[in-house]
């Protein structure tokens, strides 16, 4: 944290500590002001007596008997509001007569505790006028209060004492001994006998919150905190010594101790009565409506008990001690794994796959402290008396027992749900025309005059109603996509569009969200929950309509309208996760369609456990209902005669919820040295770096054995490689085998064996590592690793391997697909390769015997086997014929079977010889100076050995170049004429030939210029096909020197850029760039060098 963040986080405590010191002197202040009034109303009050006005004051007054009557009854309903007329009543009237009604009207009236000041000043200011005011209130008070354990005066008890109390305070009741004597004796009796029900709490909560200081002299916690905390004083009135206020404290404080005992009674009482309820949940599913109605009832005094208590305690200053919650007693259940079943049933206690649905579901934006209360304080008064209300409707119907649910439901149909519809349509259009709004949107514009040149200011109004903003937030529901856009609308609508109208239609276009668009669900139920704690009526309202459709699509049965039912029971499901209905009834959703389980109500039954029913599988208090239905539902789906795809729909709900015990894995520990090789080739190897891999291959301790044969191993595992990078594998293991040949040997040796092995066992689990290994098998081949008769013998083994003489092969049934796969493969990966001489002919004749195999398997084929061959069979053969019948098959068979047997042997031996000189020949040809280093380094170095002979061979050698050399230099030899060059024809193109006959151009000399004259002479002649001979001898020279350059101009182009790969290494590898595809240099033609048919530049004639 930097100097200016530490100086302003001191500079807020700070700023916050002086507020706070602020309002504690304010607060001073105030009780000052407040004390210093009842003082100077109690000294008026005390001064009455002998300031009475005299009679002849009262004679001014009106004594009429009617306005008389009128003000006693007036009194008995007065009120808080009407307080400044019954002032100027009272001080206009002559009640010397009617006082003893007065009194009897002001003890007897319903007065509200807002209204008991009001009665405090009327009676302060009758005690001012009429003397005999004060004796008969207190006479009346004593009545009141004599009979106080009657039933009927205990809601009575609370405005009388509060009214006792406040009396003796402000100097009312003028003899303070028979006042305060009549206090204690009240207060002694509601302790002695109110310890067990605590009625009278209420009332004694009222008195000590107005009249506890003066009394009792005590101060609450919050006014003693102040104190300590900003040595403030707060001043009370001492209308009581020490000792007496002592005894006035100790009464109450005897009944706040047996409140908090009783309290701490109550919750034991109340924590025993769930942990049974939680107990039978656990063993049975389900609690019964009798135990649910008592710890309801329970709950329900714990908590007004609890509120009462803890205001009296602060008033009084004392302590309550902690009282575990539910919520801790639910967490302290959930931990008990000794007395808790759920934890090991559920396997996990988390509710949600991770932190971001958590969040989603659990993380909403707090309304309550962005939004205005006075916006949503009415509204929320109106929805909490309406779910009041609601509440004690269900507990009605929960004891009038399950056939009037029932009953209820079934009266549920069509027409109620488009009524309800209908109804809210109406009081939105009823409400619209009361609560429209405006939002006035000024527009300036300015208006130049050219001829005047003055500049004029024209307003318009443009007039938005509330209407028009409440169709573009609807239509902006359709666009909500994250939880931003949900606290955005949720904050625009309450701040712009909370009317009751809106909320309705609010509620009908969440209702009416279209069936296609099931990912706005989440969003919207979001939304809702949102709204829910200033708007309880949105969720209430729509869970509503919700359940009213379920109810009827339920009871139509019938196979219409699917997408629409998958849409109401999934919204009925996101609202139970986001709480906003109770779980019980998503469950009770699901138990009804578990009934008639068949048709629609299969997949509608899926979508909701798809939709919340992991939610409800893993909350404690649901999880073994949710547990006994998934139950259920599995035993119908085997009771039912369902299809393969309701079957698998069933199961995956199921497994959804409930997913199978899985053993935890356990990684195998592996010594570093096969860990790395295991990177190298599993994690690392790709196209780029094959190089960089073998040389590390290279520098691992091949004369280790365990090292080599776990490196061998992994090689042989191909399907643990990407299968892209299979090739990766054979290009690395080629230049591998270039010095550790046993490497190449077993890796070929356990491909193959692999490939039988799989053919042997025939498990559907080992398909994918059986097309990897087939795969590798042909890519070892692209690499000169094997020869063509292990591809072929591997393509006949996997299309004949198990048959039987009758033709069937109970290892390979005619539905299993897999054999066709391998040789697709295969054929895909080297069949590129098979496109000239014998490994041609051998080609051609095994994809007879393919087509013959395919027709063993069932017919129609598979479609994506079907585009598999077809695929396969373009790229290597295009003009292949795809016979349609096994007859047509075995006709072709029968063609090529007498000369298959000589054909195949003759083929082979040419095949092998051609073979091997082709090795030859790039092995000698292909080696590059770092190569040949390497083989110096392999191979025994050769020693040259000098002896006198080759001395004598060589100067003899000399001496005969030297003299043949000399003679060549004295030779005159005369250059035959007939071998001359012609005279260069630039416009010759050589010499053409047209059926029998060559044409030939004779060249004549007229005067000074040369002509041409075409001669055709037959070809029959000895000149034309001696000299056609010579053309075609030459040409054959040329095209065969041009081919060695042009091969020499390509070896040397890899060796340098070998050389450049390997310039500071010293490694001879073969890489994937090496990958000879062609095993043959191709056949060049004359047209690619640009040469014509007729020979190079220049023509043969005859003069």
């Amino acid at each position: 944290m930097t100097d200016d963040s530490q100086s302003a986080g001191w500079e807020g405590e700070e700023d916050a500590r002086e507020g706070d010191e602020s309002k504690a002197i304010e607060f001073e202040r105030s009780a000052e002001a407040r004390n210093a009034e009842k003082v100077k109303e109690r000294q008026m009050n005390l001064d009455a007596k002998a300031h009475h006005p005299p009679d002849s004051f009262f004679k001014s007054l009106d004594s009429s008997v009617k306005k008389n009557s009128v003000f006693v009854k007036k009194l008995s309903g007065l009120t808080e509001q009407n307080r400044q007329k019954l002032v100027a009543d009272l001080n206009s009237l002559n009640l010397t007569k009617y006082i003893e009604e007065v009194v009897s009207a002001i003890c007897s009236a319903k007065l509200k505790m807002q209204d008991v000041n009001c009665a405090i000043h009327l009676c302060s200011l009758l005690h001012r006028r009429y003397s005999d005011f004060s004796p008969l209130l207190l006479r009346t008070l004593q009545g009141a209060l004599g009979n106080i354990n009657k039933e009927d005066k205990v809601s009575r008890a609370r405005i009388e004492l509060r009214l006792l109390g406040q009396a003796l305070v402000l100097g009312i009741i003028t003899d303070q001994k028979d006042g305060f004597t009549l206090l204690h004796n009240t207060l002694s009796t509601i302790v002695t006998n109110d310890k067990d029900k605590l009625e009278f709490l209420p009332a004694i909560v009222s008195f000590v919150k107005h009249c506890g200081e003066d009394i009792l002299g005590i101060q609450s916690t919050k006014n003693r905190q102040l104190i300590e905390q900003y040595n403030i004083k707060i001043p009370s009135m001492r209308i009581l010594a020490k000792d007496k206020q002592q005894i006035f404290a100790d009464i109450i404080k005897d009944y706040c101790s047996t409140v908090i005992v009783t309290l701490v009674k109550l919750h034991n009482k109340l924590m025993k009565c769930l942990k049974q309820n939680k107990k039978t949940l656990f063993m049975k599913g389900e609690v019964s409506a009798e135990k649910l109605e008592i710890s309801e009832k329970l709950s329900a005094q714990h908590s007004k008990l609890l509120m009462n208590a803890t205001s009296l305690a602060e008033l009084l200053d004392m302590t309550i001690p902690d009282l575990p919650s539910l919520q801790q007693l639910e967490e302290e259940e959930m931990d008990n794994s000794a007395n808790n079943t759920t934890v090991s049933d559920i396997g996990e206690t988390n509710l949600w796959e991770d932190e971001d649905q958590k969040t989603f579901y659990r993380d909403i934006l707090d309304l309550t402290g962005i939004v205005p209360q006075i916006l949503y304080k009415r509204d929320k008064a109106k929805a909490d008396q309406k779910s009041k209300e609601e509440e004690e409707d269900s507990k009605k119907k929960k004891k009038e027992g399950e056939e009037d649910k029932k009953e209820e439901e079934e009266a549920i149909t069509e027409e109620s749900i488009e009524e309800e519809l209908k109804k809210l349509g109406d009081e939105e259009e009823e409400e619209d025309e009361e609560e429209e709004e405006e939002v006035v949107v000024t527009q300036t514009t300015q208006n130049t005059n050219n001829k005047d040149d003055t500049e004029a200011t024209s307003t318009s109004t443009v007039t938005i109603s509330n209407k028009a903003m409440m169709e573009g937030f609807i239509t902006k529901l359709s666009t909500i996509s994250n939880r931003e856009f949900v606290n955005e609308a949720a904050q625009e609508f309450c701040l712009k569009l909370n009317t009751k109208s809106n909320r309705k239609k609010l509620v009908r276009a969440l209702y009416g969200v279209s069936r296609n668009r099931l990912d706005l669900l989440p969003f919207h139920g979001r939304l809702v929950r949102t709204l829910s704690p200033i708007l309880p009526d949105i969720p209430t309202d729509l869970f509503t309509l919700l359940k009213k459709e379920f109810i009827y699509h339920f009871k139509k049965k019938d196979q219409n309208n699917l997408e629409t039912k998958i849409k109401n029971i999934r919204f009925i499901g996101e609202l139970c996760k986001f709480e906003m209905c109770e779980k019980a009834d998503a469950l009770w959703c699901f138990r009804v369609l578990l009934e008639q389980f068949a048709h629609h109500n299969i997949e509608i039954a899926c979508s909701l456990v798809e939709c919340c029913g992991r939610y409800l599988f893993r909350s404690a208090d649901s999880h073994l209902k949710t547990k006994h239905l998934l139950d259920q539902m599995m035993r119908k789906k085997v009771v039912h005669n369902l299809d393969s795809r309701q079957v698998t729909m069933v199961e995956n709900a199921y497994y959804y919820c409930n997913p199978p015990d899985r053993v935890a894995y356990v990684k195998k520990v592996r010594p570093p040295m096969h860990e790395y090789i295991r990177k190298l080739l599993i994690k690392d190897l790709n196209k780029n770096n094959i190089e960089k891999i073998l040389r590390q291959f290279r520098k691992l301790p091949w004369e280790d054995k365990e090292v080599s044969m776990y490196a061998v191993k992994c090689l042989c595992r191909v399907w643990n490689v990407k299968y892209n990078n299979i090739y990766c594998v054979a290009s690395l293991l080629a230049g591998l085998a270039q010095f550790q040949e046993t490497i190449g040997i077993l890796v070929v040796d356990s491909v193959v064996e692999a490939i039988r092995v799989g053919m042997e066992i025939n498990q559907s689990h080992y398909n994918q590592r059986r097309v990897a290994e087939a795969k590798l098998l042909g890519e070892l081949y692209n690499y000169r690793m094997i020869e063509s008769n292990i591809i072929f013998n591997t393509l006949y083994l996997v299309i004949t391997f198990g048959s039987l003489p009758d033709g069937s092969n109970p290892l390979d049934p005619p539905d299993e697909m897999i054999r066709v796969r391998l040789v697709l493969t295969i054929l895909e990966t080297c069949g590129q390769y098979f496109e000239k001489g014998s490994l041609k002919k051998k080609c051609d004749i095994f994809l007879l015997f393919f087509q013959k195999y395919l027709f063993t398997k069932i017919q129609p084929l598979p479609i994506d086997v079907e585009y598999a061959i077809q695929d396969t069979l373009e790229g290597i053969r295009p003009h292949i014929t795809m016979y349609k019948t096994v007859a047509e098959v075995d006709t072709a068979i029968a063609e090529i079977s007498p000369q298959l047997k000589n054909m195949l042997g003759s083929q082979e031996v040419e095949e092998d010889t051609e073979e091997d000189e082709d090795t030859e020949t790039e092995e000698t040809g292909n080696l590059t100076p770092e190569d040949e280093d390497q083989e110096v380094k392999v191979s025994k170095k050769l020693e040259v050995v000098k002896c006198e002979e080759d001395d004598d061979f060589l100067a003899e050698l000399e001496k005969t170049m030297t003299t043949e050399l000399a003679g060549r230099k004295m030779d005159n030899t005369r250059v035959n004429s007939s071998d001359l060059a012609l005279p260069m024809n630039r416009g010759f193109k050589g010499h053409k030939i047209e059926g029998n006959v060559m044409q030939f151009s004779v060249l004549l000399k007229k005067g000074s210029k040369q002509q041409f004259k075409p001669m055709d002479i037959p070809l029959e002649s000895e000149f034309a096909s001696n000299l056609f001979d010579k053309q075609k001898a030459a040409m054959k020279e040329r095209e065969e020197m041009k081919r060695l350059v042009l091969s020499q101009e390509q070896r040397q182009e890899e060796e340098e850029l070998l050389a450049e790969q390997q310039e500071h290494k010293g490694l001879t590898f073969r890489s994937n760039e090496r990958k000879q595809k062609p095993r043959k240099a191709p056949q060049l033609t004359t047209e690619m060098f640009n040469f014509s048919s007729g020979g190079g530049g220049g023509g043969g004639g005859g003069k």
